[in-house]
């Protein structure tokens, strides 16, 4: 019995039941197959099937092709853990490198102002905006815009500053370091009521560093020392919560 990936294992097993049971199952035939295998540890078997549903669909008209990857992705997005980044079983290389980046970088051509095409990281492109943030910039107001773009945000500030209590400052510099906390700023009053009182004292706490930091005379020592002279323990430790820590109502699909 396959123990490790316990939760991964178990999402294969309810996406394939879910296919099976809707009235798509003839279209998703191969990717059923594909779950089924994977989910019974044949790898090398399960990518055969995988490669059978892409190249069935791959040269489809582009209005079919989206049709399909939306409603694949609206039957499996539920069962991701880091929402919305997707989960490399469920949607592995070969199916984003052939099928749904291609996909989406043609929507976004087509419909540059549709913020569900910029939602998702299919089809990013290294160095280019964020899609997240557009898709926030695009309906501020959109609660699943709203948790993409701070589940990145935190992702990208917690790197910053994970190594403060060692090296005695933050990774990146002031400025930059700064739009990400007006980024985050930005959101929570998008958020309005929705937001969490603990996440509210993040960006508040965020917003205290930011200062702090873009002040900072490095001739009078450390990032650090400053922020212990001031009595700042609570700064020098401060870590972003999640972004489901952040809504007291979450949105669709993040469970």
């Amino acid at each position: 019995m396959l123990t490790w990936n316990t939760d991964r294992f178990d999402a294969l097993q309810r996406i394939r039941s879910d296919l099976e049971q809707s009235e798509y199952r003839p279209l998703y035939a191969h990717y059923i197959s594909y779950l089924d295998l994977r989910q019974r540890g044949l790898r090398k078997q399960s990518f055969v099937s995988l490669e059978t549903f892409v190249s069935h669909v791959a040269t489809d008209p582009f209005e079919v092709r989206l049709s399909i990857c939306r409603h694949l992705v609206s039957a499996i997005e539920g069962y991701w853990s880091d929402w919305p980044a997707s989960d490399n079983w469920q949607l592995p290389d070969q199916i984003g490198r052939r099928l749904i980046d291609p996909v989406w970088r043609e929507w976004r051509e087509r419909e540059p102002t549709n913020p569900e095409a910029w939602v998702y990281y299919f089809g990013s492109v290294p160095g280019e905006p964020s899609g997240r943030e557009i898709a926030f910039l695009l309906a501020p107001t959109g609660p699943r815009y709203q948790y993409a773009f701070l589940s990145e945000l935190g992702h990208k500030l917690n790197y910053e500053l994970h190594e403060l209590d060692h090296i005695e400052r933050i990774l990146c510099e002031a400025s930059y370091f700064g739009e990400l906390t007006a980024s985050v700023s930005a959101v929570a009053g998008a958020m309005g009521e929705n937001i969490t009182p603990e996440a509210a004292e993040i960006v508040t706490r965020l917003t205290e560093l930011a200062v702090i930091y873009r002040n900072h005379d490095r001739t009078s020592g450390t990032l650090l020392h400053m922020l212990r002279s001031f009595g700042r323990h609570d700064l020098v430790e401060l870590f972003v919560l999640p972004a489901r820590r952040w809504f007291r109502v979450l949105p669709e699909p993040v469970r």
